[in-house]
């Protein structure tokens, strides 16, 4: 064979050997985008069935109490400032997505069926997580955290301040509920509250601070009162509460708005094993600022169950406080010792059927 013959034949050969790679290369191609389409596919069908799961199970949960207090009329807008900023607090504070919660819960049923659901599940776990790993970022000197465990009923604890009188405490002892009464020191006004504290497995202290529109008929702390004074105050209430855990402020918009105030009390507090809870009554208390300073778990309330002394508006900011329970794991929520306050807490045993009632002894301790 000749020479040219051969060299043709090469010629051949390399134009077939590069048809053929054309080819493979292209099925390569068309077979990545077919598969690439399957993939979004099945996921784009995963995504529209984790939703409406989440959908039909918000709906089953908190609709029919929803319908239920629809049908209540709210129409009661006569508050006074310092309610006012109250109300609009716990109103944002407890605007919730339990979408999000019912999304994270069912993402991670169905992890084992779908691994490439990975970093969702691990972005809603984080989220979901977020509010107690805040109050949790403490030294290893400070113990006291919200006591959580998996697989329980979310925790509510429900705190009545303002008690002071045998009438009312006749009136929550009726409820048979877990409550957290709230207790005035003693004074002339009311001499006998460290007695009626008694008649309550778990009770706490409603302190008097300085306010800037409510008018306090008792001795209230003031910003510019000495730390020997403040002592002095809460040396007195400890003695005749015994068995005192838990402090919470009756007002105080002036006092925890105050920096040096609130370092003060904090400082008193510790000495004497006290712990302050926050009833949040004004957006720029200086508790949480002074609470990290000093190494202590902030604690501060969620939901105000009654600015507006009406059954119906009760019962749905308790609905906000059980959404808010289901989200993080537990809520904080106050009220008076009011009569329509207690006939909705009444009224909602059926909701709170869903999340355990604790005392914030059985919180934080």
């Amino acid at each position: 064979m000749s020479k040219k013959n051969i060299t043709q034949i090469q010629r051949f050969l390399i134009l077939i050997i590069l048809i053929l790679i054309c080819v493979i290369l292209s099925l390569l191609i068309l077979s990545k985008k077919q598969t690439q389409s399957v993939k979004e596919s099945n996921e784009t069908n995963i995504n529209v069935s984790l939703r409406q799961s989440v959908e039909e199970s918000q709906s089953s949960v908190f609709k029919p109490l929803e319908q239920n207090l629809s049908k209540v009329d709210l129409g009661k807008n006569d508050l006074n400032e310092t309610t006012l900023t109250e109300e609009n607090l716990s109103k944002n504070e407890a605007n919730l997505s339990l979408f999000d919660l019912n999304k994270s819960a069912l993402i991670e049923q169905n992890l084992s069926k779908d691994t490439n659901l990975s970093q969702d599940i691990n972005l809603s776990k984080e989220q979901n997580q977020s509010p107690i790993l805040k109050e949790q970022n403490l030294s290893q000197k400070e113990k006291i955290k919200p006591n959580l465990t998996k697989g329980q009923k979310p925790k509510l604890a429900i705190i009545i301040d303002d008690m002071a009188s045998k009438e009312q405490v006749k009136n929550a002892k009726a409820l048979h509920l877990k409550i957290n009464p709230s207790f005035f020191p003693s004074h002339t006004l009311h001499p006998n509250t460290p007695k009626l504290a008694k008649e309550f497995k778990f009770y706490m202290v409603h302190l008097p601070l300085e306010a800037l529109y409510f008018q306090n008929k008792m001795p209230v702390l003031s910003p510019s009162d000495s730390e020997e004074v403040i002592e002095k105050n809460i040396i007195k209430i400890k003695s005749e509460f015994k068995d005192l855990r838990f402090i919470n402020n009756h007002t105080g918009s002036i006092f925890t708005g105050d920096e040096e105030a609130m370092r003060k009390l904090y400082k008193v507090l510790a000495r004497h094993n006290l712990i302050f809870v926050d009833s949040k009554t004004t957006h720029d208390s200086k508790a949480p600022k002074i609470a990290k300073e000093m190494q202590k778990t902030y604690i501060q309330r969620d939901v105000f169950l009654d600015n507006e002394d009406e059954v119906g508006y009760i019962k749905k900011q308790l609905l906000s406080a059980v959404k808010l329970a289901h989200k993080k794991g537990y809520a904080i929520v106050i009220g008076h010792p009011k009569h329509n306050t207690f006939k909705a807490l009444r009224e909602s045993k059926e909701l709170l059927e869903s999340v355990e009632l604790v005392y914030l002894s059985e919180l934080y301790e």
